[in-house]
């Protein structure tokens, strides 16, 4: 599904959706295409997707014309061995 589409149906509400279709370019996530998993319709239900948020799940608002997220790479962990 289009994030056009998803906006047309939810406007003005957050939504959790997976990716299905995204390029990274510039140090950026542009997301092409979207699986609606469900609309959220108030902070509790938000809170419990939030949980449930892993791999190319997560949630986003309709306000936004297109889903483009900062890429954050996750540093490397070094331990300490005794």
């Amino acid at each position: 599904m289009q994030w056009s589409e998803v906006r047309k149906l939810f406007p003005d509400q957050y939504v959790f959706v997976e990716d299905l279709k995204s390029k990274i370019e510039g140090g950026k996530l542009y997301v092409e295409e979207v699986a609606l998993i469900r609309p959220l319709l108030d902070s509790k239900e938000t809170l419990e997707a939030l949980k449930e948020s892993k791999d190319n799940r997560f949630i986003y608002h309709t306000s936004n014309e297109k889903v483009v997220m900062d890429v954050v790479m996750k540093p490397m962990v070094r331990a300490v061995r005794s």
